[in-house]
């Protein structure tokens, strides 16, 4: 039997059990059919082979990405309107602080290219909020008294206009918080002490301003994701488990799917209770399905619940508050749990990440069942041996964010925290025998994060934006980061027999390099291209 394409010539790491590297590769169909020596892969070559030489280039499996928002990222970078400073540029993290009058000469010019009552959406830097850089409603008003105007500054804390509110139905008396617990729980809507108005910041208002639809156009939304995607799979992607923040996304991924238009695989994962809720836990379970349903291409995945949230008040205090009461946590998690529905729940807080474990427990004793793989979003943030020690007995995954340790926590966590504290402990899991899967959480706020070299560095080189050392200790080789993305994010996806090293069997998903990782400086990592991207031995992406 000949291959339909070989690889020769190649330093290709399999990141197999043992480590191998080879000179060659052979796919036959979507699958991979042989690895070995150059002669090994030659000799399975026919008239019809395809060849590609890779002069020395490494080779590595393709990066699967198992926390992204890749549908809020595609609007946000390429919809509303950029208030990055400086401006996106995927491989420039350090220094990138910001100023009010530069989101306001942002916020200025969009007024004057849209017309009179269309919405202004500003993406800006999660750092900013933090900084003391946010411009005022009243300055937003000043520039565009005409439009409502809403700075993002994370999937959890927005700025809004005089206009924004209006149209948001937010005034001095309206709504209530029991009005708004009912669309969007735990929301909080910032008013002033004194006059008891509004002052613009919300917390976890998005689906009381957009309720259950995006605020763009199918069309747009459409191209946006599927653009977003093709840029994903330039940097090596060609996996992603995605948090689908509207069904309109849902719809157009399987369009997508049906036109051979996905450069790479998808998990879905709607949300079940929170923010973007997308479907009822009730309606999910009526549908039968369980995680795994679908193909190699198109998957169901887990079912997302929001146990805390992640906001800050007028000082950058963080509030990450309960968004579920813990009985009703219990109640979801052991209906899919039972159901055959992997769980992966958003806990930043330790309050959160204690109500998480205790309701997989709970799932666990009543309903014993092995390899579940439930999963805690933004587990081992901080150090918790105690709450690590549970994950393990009870075989959950923790998820911590790669690049947490520069943006999240930074500088301000080292100015504020003893030094005998740790934080995004990569080695510290690593040694414990856990497997934390490589991610990035992108939504756009953090546009340089979809691209997973950028958390590959931070895991590696830890440091912050202005260049000093954060809990080096806990770093990693670049192996071992490597492999996060890889064998660990496959398990994580429930792919391990199919993805995430190159052997014969697996599917036919690789990377091809443009510089060695291996050989090049720690702060270099950021910067590596790929030149070649092969999904089911598909070239999705080549620069040449």
């Amino acid at each position: 039997m000949e291959a339909d394409l070989i690889f020769v010539n190649g330093k290709i790491f399999t990141m197999d059990a043992q480590n191998l590297t080879v000179q060659g590769l052979a796919v036959s169909g979507d699958r991979i059919m042989a690895i070995g020596s150059n002669s090994d892969v030659e000799s399975l070559s026919g008239k019809n082979t395809r060849k590609i030489d890779l002069k020395g280039r490494v080779t590595l499996p393709g990066f699967i990405d198992t926390h992204v928002h890749v549908d809020c990222a595609a609007v946000n970078t390429k919809l509303a309107t950029s208030c990055h400073i400086p401006p996106v540029e995927y491989v420039e993290v350090l220094g990138s602080t910001g100023s009010k009058d530069a989101i306001l000469n942002f916020v200025d010019q969009s007024a004057r290219d849209k017309d009179a009552g269309e919405w202004i959406i500003g993406q800006g830097r999660f750092s900013l909020e933090f900084e003391g850089n946010s411009p005022s409603k009243e300055e937003l008003d000043r520039v565009a008294p005409d439009h409502p105007v809403m700075i993002r500054y994370s999937a959890h804390s927005q700025l809004l206009n005089s206009k924004a509110l209006e149209l948001a139905a937010i005034s001095k008396n309206h709504p209530t918080q029991e009005e708004l617990d009912k669309v969007a729980p735990s929301a909080k809507i910032r008013r002033d002490s004194a006059s008891g108005e509004p002052t613009g910041v919300v917390n976890e208002c998005i689906d009381w301003i957009f309720p259950k639809s995006s605020p763009w156009k199918y069309e747009d939304l459409r191209r946006a994701i599927r653009q977003t995607c093709e840029e994903a799979s330039r940097f090596g992607v060609t996996g992603i488990h995605e948090f689908v923040s509207w069904p309109e996304s849902t719809r157009v991924y399987q369009e997508l799917y049906r036109n051979g238009e996905l450069p790479l695989r998808v998990q879905l994962c709607p949300c079940v209770w929170g923010m973007m809720q997308t479907v009822e836990m009730d309606a999910l379970l009526n549908l039968g399905w369980q995680t795994g349903f679908g193909d190699d291409w198109l998957k169901f995945g887990s079912a997302k619940i929001f146990v805390d949230g992640e906001g800050c008040d007028e000082h950058g205090i963080g509030e990450e508050w309960p968004r579920i009461e813990q009985e009703r946590l219990d109640t979801l998690v052991a209906s899919a749990h039972r159901a055959g529905i992997r769980v992966m729940m958003h806990a930043t807080s330790r309050d959160g990440q204690e109500m998480a474990i205790r309701a997989i427990e709970a799932a666990l004793s009543d309903f014993p069942r092995e390899d579940h793989r439930h999963r805690i979003e933004h587990f081992a943030g901080d150090y918790w041996p105690e709450g690590l020690a549970r994950l393990k007995k009870s075989g959950i995954i923790p998820i911590p964010t790669p690049y947490s340790s520069l943006g999240w926590y930074g500088d301000a966590w080292l100015d504020s925290n003893p030094s005998d504290e740790k934080v995004v402990p990569y080695r510290t899991l690593l040694d414990e025998g856990f497997m934390p899967p490589g991610n990035s959480d992108c939504m756009g706020t953090e546009p340089e994060a979809l691209n997973p070299w950028w958390s590959i560095w931070c895991v590696v080189a830890r440091k912050t934006r202005a260049g000093r050392l954060i809990c080096p200790e806990e770093g990693l080789d670049v192996l071992e980061a490597i492999r996060l993305y890889t064998n660990y994010s496959a398990y994580a996806g429930f792919e391990e027999a199919s993805k995430g090293s190159l052997e014969p069997g697996k599917l036919a998903d690789l990377i091809v390099l443009a510089q060695d990782p291996f050989e090049i400086p720690v702060d270099a990592l950021k910067d590596v291209q790929v030149d070649k991207t092969v999904v089911g031995g598909r070239l999705v992406h080549s620069t040449r």
